[in-house]
């Protein structure tokens, strides 16, 4: 194993994918050689960090302290990249710091990224993102990701406590999305053009907050019952995990948006692995967080009728709480915190 530098702009405490994605990282290469530099506040402290980073990376890269300086993202590289010259550098790659539509930003990619000693990218549409960008084939590594495998819970038991916690019918159908509010996740699209053709009972719960919050909240108000989506807005750890272990299924709607993509969907792994029957848009990094069959069920993108026909077979006679448990033993193995350690340090510490 490499002696390795882990810079990233992105960790706990802040919360959101890349948190989670960075310090699962860390943990992985903590056991071996590993040095890290983190920032885990809020953007406005951020600069300070960016000076920080680079000072510490340019020191113990010139001393040699370490094999390789691994960057936590694309605009991390690129912040490294005049820099760090003495040892490999190379970097994670989550799909929108690669695809990214401002000009100035794109000409830096074009120009940089390249010379990357590796790209780690975190799915197969991520990886083909980077070779567009112009990174030679050979110096592009996808790591399935990993997280940690949660603790085995009775499933009724929070099926009952989601249930009464949002105030609805014992036998109401839950169905949940959970993360940022961006378009791209196509919460608002599901709203109007899935929902209302789905069974009487059945509830969408929306977690989480951003941009196209008044995207999603207009999309509620069209459809005949709004009380059949229930947002939430930000919600703390424990109303995290309660709804993932709670709801029937788990879904992740996806659209395609130009400037923007799914680099993997993490939160669809850790929804599956807590018992949630996840199903996602056949799109981006999503066909590497899902696979089909295994550990959740992938329908084709912006298809309603393929969307409602799923989901209605689901939830007739039960069979996405079925289908639930032997998807969640799946995902615990295949995306296990483990399995990515290993292969993370294969990838490093090859030449």
């Amino acid at each position: 194993m490499p002696r390795v530098l882990f810079v990233t702009r992105k960790f706990p405490p802040s919360v959101g994918g890349m948190q989670t994605l960075a310090a699962d990282v860390w943990r992985a290469l903590e056991d071996g050689e590993a040095r890290l530099v983190s920032h885990g506040g809020p953007n406005r402290s951020l600069p300070l960090f960016l000076v920080r980073a680079v000072r510490t990376a340019r020191r113990v890269a010139r001393r040699r302290e370490v094999d390789v300086v691994l960057a936590g993202d694309v605009l991390m590289f690129l912040v490294l990249r005049p820099f760090v010259r003495s040892v490999r550098l190379a970097t994670m790659a989550m799909g929108k710091d690669v695809v990214w539509s401002p000009g100035a930003y794109q000409w830096l990619v074009r120009r940089w990224l390249p010379d990357a000693h590796q790209v780690v990218a975190i799915s197969q549409a991520t990886a083909a993102a980077a070779v567009a960008a112009g990174v030679p084939a050979d110096r592009v590594q996808v790591v399935r990701l990993g997280v940690e495998v949660p603790t085995v819970s009775d499933p009724q038991v929070s099926r009952r406590e989601l249930r009464e916690s949002l105030g609805v019918a014992p036998e109401a159908v839950v169905i949940a999305t959970l993360g940022r509010l961006v378009r791209r996740k196509g919460v608002a699209w599901f709203i109007r053009d899935v929902l209302p053709a789905l069974p009487a009972d059945c509830i969408y719960v929306v977690a989480g907050d951003g941009e196209d919050r008044a995207g999603v909240v207009q999309a509620r108000a069209t459809i005949a019952d709004p009380e059949k989506v229930r947002l939430l807005g930000r919600v703390d750890d424990a109303a995290r995990e309660l709804l993932m272990r709670g709801c029937d299924i788990f879904v992740q709607p996806n659209i395609p948006v130009a400037g923007d993509m799914e680099g993997f969907g993490l939160v669809a792994v850790e929804a599956a692995m807590r018992g949630a029957l996840v199903v996602v848009a056949d799109l981006e990094g999503l066909r590497d967080a899902v696979v089909d069959g295994q550990t959740g069920i992938v329908v084709t993108a912006q298809d309603a009728d393929a969307w409602t026909r799923e989901l209605d077979a689901l939830v007739a006679g039960g069979r996405a709480r079925s289908l639930a448990q032997r998807y969640a033993d799946e995902a615990r193995d295949l995306f296990s915190r483990e399995r990515m350690g290993a292969e993370l340090r294969r990838v490093l510490g090859a030449d």
